[in-house]
Formats: C-alpha cells, sequence, structure tokens
C-alpha cells in the first residue's frame, strides 16, 4: 500500500507569510496539533503548534507565522509514492506528504494507517473464516500449549461440539485426552496419525506455525474417511472383476472398443490395438476420432441408434463392425464396438466382392456423369449477325448468376444449346445438368419423374424408390423444355419447389433441401397462356428473371451462309463424303426461304442434301428440297407416285419437328392412328435419334 492512498483529502494549508491571526482561524475547527507552514513554491519550511505559547503573547496581530513555526525534520517528509510501512521506523506520529518534486501535497498520520490496517485485518480475517468454514475438511489452529485458538464449522460437526466455542479448550481434551500435543511439536514439521473417534476413521493432520524462527503454533486438520475405504474396498473388487472381465473378452473377441458418452475411449482390446498399429502408445482417454479410422461410435453415442455388421474401411481395408449402445437411466453412458475376424476366408471373399461393386459405382458414377453434363459451350454458337451477338452477350452475363433464366424462341431456334452454354460457363459448371421435355413426359408421370417417389407409394412403383430429377440436379442445373406445356397442378407443386427451396418425394412426409438453378425453355407464348389461365403468373415472375429471346433464323439469315459451313463439315465427316462447298446459287435459294422449322430445318436439309449428292462435291440448287428452290428442273421431273411419297415424307418429318419429335403427337396431327403412324416411318426408314432425324436411304 502507498503513502497516497491513506493520506488526507485537501488539507489545510499555512503559508509563512501569514499572519498568526489568520493561521489560528484557519484551523480552530481541526483536531491537528501540528500544521506544515509552506513557502511560496508550495515547499514545506516549517511546522506550526497550533498549542504553542506563542499564542499566547499579546502582540500577535502583526507576527507572522515564520516568526513562530519550528523547522522540519527529515523523519516529518514523505513521499506519495512511498510504501506505507515505512513510517513505522520513523520517530513521529504525523508526516507531510510530497510529490517527487518535494512539493506539499497533504498530510498523513500514524493512527489513520493504524486503522486501516485493522480494518483490513478484520476484513482478511472474516473472509479467512468464511472460507475455512465452507470447506469439507475440519481445520483448527493451536498455540504452544495445545489450546485451540481458531476451529472451522465441518471441525464443530464432525467432532460434535455443540453450542459454544471450542476456543482455549485444549486439543487433547477434545479428542478424548489424546496426546497429540507432544506429538505435534516433537515432529518439528508434519505429523499424520489415524484415530477411531466416535465409531468414525479420522486422519489427524498438522503443520507446525514458525514466526522469527520460534514454533507459536499448529495448523491441523481432521477427515472422516470411513467413506472412502468402503468405496476403496469396493473399487478393489470391480478392478478384480474388469481385469477377468477384460480377459474374457480379449479371449473371445479379436476387436473390441469401449467408449464413454462423449467419445473417449475407456477400454481397448490388445489386438485390436494391435490391428490398428498402436500397441505402444497410450490410446485409453484420447478420443475415438483420433484412434479408430472411419469411426461412427461417437455418432452412436449421440443418437443411441445400434450400428449392427456394419462396413468400415480401415487403412485400405473392409471390416464388419458393430456398435451397441448402453444405456443407464434411458441415456447412453457407453457404447461398446466389436470386430469379428473369425473367418478370414469370407472375410477375403467379401472383400473381394466389395471391391467389384465399388469398381462398378465407379463406373456408373463415371457414366451419369457424363449423362447429365452439358455438352456445349457458347464457342459452338454459330451467328455473328447483330441479333445473334447481343442474345449471346445476355446469356453470358446471365451465366454469371445464379438467377433463373426463361429462354423463348421457336422450335429449332437453338434453346437447348443456349442453356448448355449458361451452364457450362456458370459456377456450377461442374455440378450435374439435367434436362426435361415437359412435353415429351405424360400428365399422370411427371410428378414423379420431377421429384421421385418412395417404394410402394403407387401401384408400380420401383422397389427402393426413385430419385427426382431435382434431388439428380442438387447443386446443377436443371433444364425445364417446353415449360409452356407443363400440366397446372405441377405449375403450383414447382412453384412451392423454386419457393422452398425442397422437394417431397411422392408417399414420403420428409422433405429434401436442394439448390437447384432453374433454367426454362418454350416455344409457346406465355402471356397468352397466362390470359387463357394455362399458366399460372406467379410462376412466370419467379421463372423470368432474366429472359432470353432466340431470334428465328429469318431474322438471322447473314448467319444463314456460316451455319452452311458449319453443317457442311459435320455431316460430311459423318457419311464419309467429299462436300467442299454450297454453291451460291443455292445460297439464294435457302436466303430466300422462310423456314419454318429454323435451324434444325436449315441442318436436315443440308444432311439430306449431302447424302443425296453423287459425283458432284458441290451442293447446287438440284439437291434442295422443291419447296426450298422454287423450281423444278427437268431431271428433277419424277413420277407422281415418288412425288407423292417424298411429300407425305416431308410432312411427316416437319410434324415431328413441330412436336418436338413426340411420335403420339404427331400421329394425332397427322390424323392417323399410331400404329399407322410407325409403319410409315419404318417405310420411309426415319430414325430419330438424340433429337435428330435419320433417313436411311
Amino acid at each position: 500500500m502507498l503513502v497516497k492512498n491513506i493520506m488526507l483529502n485537501n488539507p489545510v494549508r499555512l503559508y509563512e507569510d501569514d499572519y498568526v491571526s489568520e493561521a489560528v482561524k484557519k484551523v480552530q475547527k481541526l483536531n491537528l496539533i501540528y500544521y506544515p507552514v509552506l513557502n511560496d513554491m508550495e515547499y514545506p519550511v516549517g511546522t506550526f503548534n497550533r498549542n504553542s505559547g506563542d499564542l499566547n503573547s499579546e502582540n500577535i496581530e502583526d507576527v507572522r507565522v515564520r516568526d513562530i513555526m519550528k523547522p522540519i525534520g527529515d523523519n516529518e517528509i514523505v513521499k506519495e509514492f512511498e510504501e506505507i510501512n515505512m513510517i513505522f521506523n520513523k520517530p513521529s506520529d504525523m508526516f507531510f506528504v510530497v510529490d517527487d518534486k518535494g512539493k506539499f501535497i497533504s498530510i498523513l498520520e500514524k493512527r489513520h494507517v493504524m486503522k486501516r490496517y485493522f480494518e483490513k485485518l478484520a476484513y482478511t480475517y472474516a473472509n479467512f473464516k468464511g472460507i475455512l468454514d465452507s470447506v469439507d475438511t475440519a481445520i483448527l489452529s493451536i498455540n504452544r500449549q495445545g489450546q485451540i485458538v481458531f476451529i472451522n464449522s465441518y471441525a464443530m460437526e464432525l467432532l460434535c461440539i455443540v453450542g459454544s466455542s471450542a476456543e482455549d479448550v485444549e486439543i487433547n481434551n477434545l479428542l478424548h485426552d489424546m496426546n497429540f500435543t507432544k506429538d505435534i511439536f516433537d515432529s518439528e514439521g508434519e505429523f499424520s496419525k489415524s484415530v477411531d473417534f466416535n465409531g468414525k476413521t479420522l486422519v489427524f493432520s498438522s503443520n507446525i506455525i514458525e514466526h522469527n524462527n520460534r514454533i507459536t503454533g499448529a495448523i491441523c486438520s481432521l477427515r472422516d474417511i470411513t467413506t472412502y475405504n468402503k468405496i476403496n474396498d469396493e473399487l478393489a473388487v470391480e478392478k478384480t472383476e474388469k481385469e477377468a472381465l477384460k480377459s474374457i473378452l480379449e479371449t473371445a473377441y479379436e476387436g473390441l472398443i469401449v467408449i464413454d458418452s462423449n467419445g473417449y475411449i475407456t477400454m481397448i482390446s490388445d489386438a485390436y490395438k494391435s490391428f490398428l498399429g498402436v500397441e505402444n502408445e497410450k490410446v485409453v482417454g484420447r478420443h475415438v476420432t483420433e484412434i479408430v479410422e472411419n469411426t461412427r461410435l461417437h455418432k452412436v453415442a449421440e443418437t443411441g441408434i445400434p450400428e449392427v455388421a456394419d462396413l468400415q474401411k480401415i487403412k485400405d481395408n473392409y471390416i464388419v463392425a458393430s456398435r451397441i449402445p448402453v444405456f443407464k437411466n434411458g441415456k447412453v453412458t457407453s457404447v461398446v464396438g466389436r470386430i469379428m475376424f473369425k473367418n478370414i476366408d469370407e472375410f477375403d471373399k467379401l472383400y473381394r466382392k466389395i471391391g467389384k461393386i465399388e469398381q462398378q459405382l465407379e463406373n456408373y458414377k463415371d457414366e451419369i456423369s457424363k449423362i447429365n453434363k452439358a455438352k456445349y459451350n457458347f464457342s459452338d454458337i454459330v451467328g455473328k449477325s447483330n441479333e445473334m451477338k447481343q442474345v449471346i452477350n445476355l446469356a453470358k452475363k446471365a451465366a454469371y448468376t445464379n438467377s433463373n433464366v426463361l429462354i423463348l424462341g421457336e422450335s429449332g431456334t437453338g434453346k437447348e444449346l443456349f442453356a448448355h452454354s449458361i451452364h457450362n460457363s456458370s459456377a456450377r459448371r461442374n455440378k450435374p445438368f439435367i434436362k426435361v421435355n415437359c412435353a415429351a413426359i405424360p400428365d399422370e408421370l411427371i410428378e414423379s419423374e420431377l421429384f421421385g417417389y418412395e417404394q410402394g407409394a403407387f401401384t408400380g412403383a420401383k422397389k427402393g424408390g426413385r430419385i427426382g430429377k431435382f434431388e439428380v440436379a442438387d447443386q446443377g442445373t436443371i433444364f425445364l423444355d417446353e415449360i409452356g406445356d407443363m400440366p397446372m397442378h405441377m405449375q403450383a407443386k414447382l412453384l412451392r419447389v423454386i419457393q422452398e427451396r425442397e422437394v417431397e418425394r411422392i408417399g414420403s412426409n420428409k422433405t429434401i433441401k436442394i439448390d437447384v438453378r432453374i433454367i426454362a425453355a418454350t416455344n409457346r407464348n406465355i402471356e397468352q397462356l397466362i390470359e387463357e389461365k394455362q399458366f399460372r403468373l406467379d410462376l412466370y415472375y419467379r421463372i423470368n428473371v432474366v429472359t432470353i429471346e432466340i431470334p428465328s433464323l429469318k431474322e438471322r439469315i447473314d448467319d444463314l451462309d456460316q451455319l452452311c459451313r458449319e453443317f457442311l463439315k459435320k455431316y460430311r465427316v459423318r457419311y464419309f463424303k467429299k462436300v467442299d462447298s454450297i454453291s451460291e446459287s443455292a445460297i439464294a435459294k435457302l436466303k430466300k426461304y422462310s423456314w419454318p422449322g429454323n435451324v434444325r430445318e436449315l441442318e436436315n436439309i443440308i444432311e439430306r442434301a449431302i447424302n443425296i449428292l453423287d459425283t458432284d462435291s458441290i451442293i447446287k440448287a438440284k439437291h434442295l428440297p422443291v419447296d426450298v428452290s422454287g423450281v423444278y428442273d427437268i431431271e428433277d421431273v419424277k413420277p407422281l407416285r415418288d412425288i407423292v411419297r417424298e411429300t407425305e415424307k416431308k410432312a411427316i418429318i416437319q410434324c415431328l419437328e413441330v412436336v418436338n419429335f413426340n411420335r403420339s403427337k404427331a400421329a394425332r396431327l397427322l390424323g392417323v392412328s399410331r400404329a399407322a403412324f410407325y409403319e410409315k416411318l419404318d417405310k420411309y426408314k426415319i430414325t430419330i435419334v438424340d433429337k435428330t432425324i435419320h433417313i436411311d436411304e
């Protein structure tokens, strides 16, 4: 403690130039005898005694303080940052406190310091007694004669002391006249002895107290070990039983481990330690995840659900492990993990079988990854016209966001090509890209296709259920082509999936969280469908965050030359034909055509022209369909029967393109039965592969 912490606040100040009469007035209400006298620099230069005989003189009106003050001795001055206990080595009872420059600050009296020390001592004693009364050990303090000077509450209770204090009582009398006093002080240090007291076993311990190299007393303690002895006996029995159990388990099983409810290992067999390669390590007490690879023991401790005969991979090998929780009062107290290695041959067979399954799984994953992958990029989109440049730039901007995209455009304009490119340029490029043609799926099956179903959800449901397209597309993109043909009841469910970002399989009440970006496309007029109550307005707002409208081929006719060259390269390689170019006259004819089938129709026309080329290496106007070229050359005149066949075949092809290759819809539009329609496809050798029509001439 420092001087500044105890010195007086705002002490009176007398100056050497003050008149004595003024000084008397200043101090008359104060109870100090001595007061410091300061010069005009605030340095103490003397002391003023209010009881001085000089004050009784009749002529003190003109007397100054300097005339009667006494000089200050060195023992009367202390500094503010000095330790307070140094004043007890000085003879004065009052001191003048100065700063580090020697200027007066305050006054300090020994009696104030003594009072502060006494208060601190009383506070410390109260805390000390409170602490000792709260411990569950009997504590006593004795003097050199063996008399108790302090005893805590627990000791009073243990020694059956009721009512009055035990202080001043001799400890020997308290403990049934046992001569502890001599033993305590003869030991000159620590002393300990077992005592039987009122049917209890107590351990008496003491430490002597020394002051100025003289023994003044001792601190004693008493601990009741009656219960501890019983517990120790029980633990000895339990230890024996545990060792026996451990020996049995070591013999019965080749791999055994036990963890507590928090996942820390309490027991592990030597065989298991050897298998893990930790036989020389301290394993008990460590968390199971630090020792056992791919363990689920701590998970079973959390869930309380047993896992029997489960496969676990450790050190590049598969083992069969069981994890059984142990309950007490409805709570998991431990988990037993067991590994069986009794039949190594069967284990090897199982391991080889697992290896094959694992390889097949990897192969399936590769196949699924290939199937659910976008094939095209923006570099695959042909077109340098201003109309296409604007659309491509907008699509690239959309790719950098995570917003839903709606692609509009006539049939055959390349909507799917844009969907692929947007996905491959987005942050989801390495995740699944799932294509769904809403018009090609029957209304009664579309919900199960999109959201999946549980086993037994309906008649014909596959065993084990089926995952839906949205789940497959999790973290990736789903492309909903021809969304304008989606039934109204499915539009409501799709809206919920977009809003809640979760799906629910048919036959299940469990929701599955998903993160899927939606790219939708249609060749229909959505706004008109909304007016006709065939498309939900709220769903339209959800999918129409970014709208990309692809121009028809007649709106970007400047791209026709480049498109022809690309299709020429593609099909001459496919059909191994030497085709150098397309004539100017053929290009002119193509540019005058209205292109109801857009780019897809142009591709079919180029493929057809390459197929019918004989000796020519240039596609000419005569190799184009009549409705494109607009004229008949004499060499093109054919029998009426052939013209009818060609017209019928062309009508079938164009109808298939309009309905997006849906054979049932094409048959209905052409007014023939499905059987008759399939006969004509076979008759004209028309096949559909990956939304592309092939004709085997």
